[in-house]
Protein backbone atom coordinates (compact mmCIF):
# COMPACT_ATOMS: atom_id res chain seq x y z
CA UNK A 1 0.00 0.00 0.00
CA UNK A 2 3.09 2.05 1.21
CA UNK A 3 4.38 1.70 -2.88
CA UNK A 4 1.19 2.44 -4.23
CA UNK A 5 1.14 5.85 -2.21
CA UNK A 6 4.43 6.77 -3.11
CA UNK A 7 4.50 6.12 -6.73
CA UNK A 8 1.52 8.52 -6.94
CA UNK A 9 3.09 11.47 -5.12
CA UNK A 10 6.53 10.41 -7.06
CA UNK A 11 5.72 12.54 -9.78
CA UNK A 12 4.36 15.53 -7.79
CA UNK A 13 7.70 15.61 -5.33
CA UNK A 14 10.01 15.48 -8.60
CA UNK A 15 8.12 18.13 -10.18
CA UNK A 16 8.45 20.38 -6.85
CA UNK A 17 12.41 19.35 -6.45
CA UNK A 18 13.20 19.83 -10.35
CA UNK A 19 11.32 23.58 -10.19
CA UNK A 20 12.56 24.33 -6.92
CA UNK A 21 16.78 23.44 -7.98
CA UNK A 22 15.58 25.48 -11.29
CA UNK A 23 15.13 28.69 -9.44
CA UNK A 24 18.26 27.95 -6.56
CA UNK A 25 20.71 26.74 -9.34
CA UNK A 26 19.58 29.37 -12.06
CA UNK A 27 19.82 32.10 -9.94
CA UNK A 28 23.56 31.16 -8.71
CA UNK A 29 24.48 30.24 -12.24
CA UNK A 30 23.29 33.58 -13.39
CA UNK A 31 24.23 35.68 -10.76
CA UNK A 32 28.00 34.39 -11.85
CA UNK A 33 27.59 34.74 -15.43
CA UNK A 34 26.44 38.12 -14.73
CA UNK A 35 29.54 38.83 -12.59
CA UNK A 36 31.83 37.82 -15.07
CA UNK A 37 30.06 39.78 -17.87
CA UNK A 38 30.48 42.91 -16.01
CA UNK A 39 28.32 42.54 -12.95
CA UNK A 40 24.82 44.09 -12.55
CA UNK A 41 23.05 46.67 -13.46
CA UNK A 42 24.74 46.39 -16.88
CA UNK A 43 22.61 45.40 -20.23
CA UNK A 44 25.00 42.22 -21.10
CA UNK A 45 25.22 41.01 -17.18
CA UNK A 46 21.46 41.56 -16.72
CA UNK A 47 20.62 39.53 -20.31
CA UNK A 48 23.29 36.78 -19.13
CA UNK A 49 21.74 35.81 -16.48
CA UNK A 50 18.50 35.91 -17.26
CA UNK A 51 19.66 33.85 -20.46
CA UNK A 52 21.40 31.55 -17.93
CA UNK A 53 18.70 31.51 -15.31
CA UNK A 54 15.70 30.83 -17.18
CA UNK A 55 17.74 28.19 -19.11
CA UNK A 56 18.59 26.15 -15.99
CA UNK A 57 14.96 26.45 -15.09
CA UNK A 58 13.57 25.76 -18.22
CA UNK A 59 16.50 22.65 -18.40
CA UNK A 60 15.17 21.47 -14.61
CA UNK A 61 11.19 21.56 -15.35
CA UNK A 62 11.95 20.25 -18.83
CA UNK A 63 11.44 16.23 -17.43
CA UNK A 64 8.52 17.10 -16.17
CA UNK A 65 6.94 18.10 -19.22
CA UNK A 66 8.66 15.96 -21.65
CA UNK A 67 6.51 13.17 -20.58
CA UNK A 68 3.49 15.44 -22.71
CA UNK A 69 5.85 15.29 -25.60
CA UNK A 70 7.46 18.72 -25.18
CA UNK A 71 10.50 19.14 -27.63
CA UNK A 72 13.47 19.52 -25.56
CA UNK A 73 15.36 22.29 -28.02
CA UNK A 74 12.26 24.03 -28.05
CA UNK A 75 11.28 24.51 -24.46
CA UNK A 76 15.15 25.20 -23.44
CA UNK A 77 15.18 27.65 -26.05
CA UNK A 78 12.33 29.34 -25.27
CA UNK A 79 12.87 29.34 -21.34
CA UNK A 80 16.28 30.89 -22.01
CA UNK A 81 15.39 33.70 -24.24
CA UNK A 82 12.18 34.53 -22.80
CA UNK A 83 13.68 35.22 -19.64
CA UNK A 84 16.83 37.11 -21.64
CA UNK A 85 14.24 39.71 -22.25
CA UNK A 86 12.11 38.98 -19.40
CA UNK A 87 15.11 39.88 -16.48
CA UNK A 88 16.48 43.01 -17.79
CA UNK A 89 12.56 44.40 -18.47
CA UNK A 90 11.29 43.50 -14.80
CA UNK A 91 14.39 45.37 -13.36
CA UNK A 92 14.23 48.35 -15.92
CA UNK A 93 10.75 48.35 -14.84
CA UNK A 94 11.21 48.24 -11.30
CA UNK A 95 13.84 50.85 -11.75
CA UNK A 96 11.63 53.31 -13.20
CA UNK A 97 8.88 52.81 -10.87
CA UNK A 98 10.74 53.07 -7.45
CA UNK A 99 13.52 55.65 -8.16
CA UNK A 100 11.53 57.70 -10.15
CA UNK A 101 8.16 57.78 -9.05
CA UNK A 102 8.82 56.15 -5.66
CA UNK A 103 6.30 53.14 -5.63
CA UNK A 104 9.20 50.83 -4.47
CA UNK A 105 6.86 47.90 -3.57
CA UNK A 106 4.81 48.53 -6.91
CA UNK A 107 7.87 48.20 -8.85
CA UNK A 108 9.14 45.19 -7.22
CA UNK A 109 5.52 43.64 -8.20
CA UNK A 110 5.59 44.32 -11.22
CA UNK A 111 9.10 43.23 -11.51
CA UNK A 112 8.12 40.11 -10.15
CA UNK A 113 5.16 39.79 -12.55
CA UNK A 114 7.24 40.52 -15.72
CA UNK A 115 9.37 37.55 -14.73
CA UNK A 116 6.58 35.12 -14.80
CA UNK A 117 5.02 36.49 -17.81
CA UNK A 118 8.74 36.61 -19.77
CA UNK A 119 9.29 32.38 -18.59
CA UNK A 120 5.25 31.56 -18.73
CA UNK A 121 4.53 32.75 -21.58
CA UNK A 122 7.04 31.35 -23.69
CA UNK A 123 7.63 28.24 -22.24
CA UNK A 124 3.25 28.00 -22.91
CA UNK A 125 4.30 28.66 -26.14
CA UNK A 126 6.83 25.50 -26.59
CA UNK A 127 4.21 23.13 -24.86
CA UNK A 128 0.92 24.63 -25.87
CA UNK A 129 -0.31 21.92 -28.49
CA UNK A 130 0.60 18.94 -25.96
CA UNK A 131 -1.65 20.29 -23.22
CA UNK A 132 -5.50 21.49 -23.27
CA UNK A 133 -5.30 23.79 -20.48
CA UNK A 134 -1.57 24.94 -21.16
CA UNK A 135 -2.64 28.66 -20.72
CA UNK A 136 -3.23 28.30 -16.94
CA UNK A 137 0.89 27.76 -16.97
CA UNK A 138 1.03 31.41 -17.42
CA UNK A 139 -1.22 31.99 -14.47
CA UNK A 140 0.93 29.58 -12.55
CA UNK A 141 4.37 30.92 -13.77
CA UNK A 142 3.11 34.73 -12.22
CA UNK A 143 1.91 33.14 -9.31
CA UNK A 144 5.11 31.69 -8.23
CA UNK A 145 7.08 34.15 -9.16
CA UNK A 146 5.30 36.61 -6.75
CA UNK A 147 5.22 33.70 -4.09
CA UNK A 148 8.70 33.64 -4.40
CA UNK A 149 9.10 37.00 -3.93
CA UNK A 150 7.27 37.70 -1.33
CA UNK A 151 9.07 34.23 0.61
CA UNK A 152 12.53 36.16 -0.50
CA UNK A 153 13.83 38.26 2.97
CA UNK A 154 17.47 37.76 2.05
CA UNK A 155 19.27 35.76 -0.13
CA UNK A 156 17.69 33.40 -2.89
CA UNK A 157 17.77 30.09 -0.53
CA UNK A 158 16.11 26.64 -0.88
CA UNK A 159 13.04 28.24 1.27
CA UNK A 160 12.04 30.66 -0.99
CA UNK A 161 13.35 28.46 -4.10
CA UNK A 162 11.22 26.02 -2.73
CA UNK A 163 7.82 27.97 -2.58
CA UNK A 164 8.65 28.86 -6.45
CA UNK A 165 9.14 24.83 -6.32
CA UNK A 166 5.73 24.42 -5.03
CA UNK A 167 3.57 26.45 -7.10
CA UNK A 168 5.29 25.81 -10.78
CA UNK A 169 5.46 22.14 -9.72
CA UNK A 170 2.44 21.27 -8.92
CA UNK A 171 1.53 23.24 -12.01
CA UNK A 172 3.27 21.70 -14.51
CA UNK A 173 2.66 17.97 -13.20
CA UNK A 174 -1.28 18.96 -13.51
CA UNK A 175 -1.50 20.76 -16.44
CA UNK A 176 0.76 17.44 -18.05
CA UNK A 177 -1.69 14.84 -16.20
CA UNK A 178 -4.16 17.10 -17.35
CA UNK A 179 -4.12 15.58 -21.31
CA UNK A 180 -6.99 14.39 -22.93
CA UNK A 181 -8.01 11.04 -22.37
CA UNK A 182 -7.21 8.99 -26.11
CA UNK A 183 -4.49 11.97 -26.98
CA UNK A 184 -0.97 10.11 -27.61
CA UNK A 185 2.49 11.81 -27.17
CA UNK A 186 3.24 14.19 -30.22
CA UNK A 187 -0.86 14.53 -30.30
CA UNK A 188 -2.09 11.67 -32.77
CA UNK A 189 -5.18 9.74 -31.39
CA UNK A 190 -4.43 6.61 -30.12
CA UNK A 191 -6.66 3.76 -31.70
CA UNK A 192 -8.12 0.76 -29.70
Amino acid sequence: MRSIAWMGMRPWLIGVLLSAAGMFLGYDLGSEIARLLGGEPGLLARVGKGFVWGGVIGALQWPVVRTAGVSPVRFLVASAVGFAAGYPLGQTIQLILAFQWGLHWTGYVLALATFGLCLGLPQWWAFRRQMPRASLWILLSVAGWMLWGAALTGPVDVLNSGVYGMVAGFGLVWLVRSRRPGVAVGGSSESN
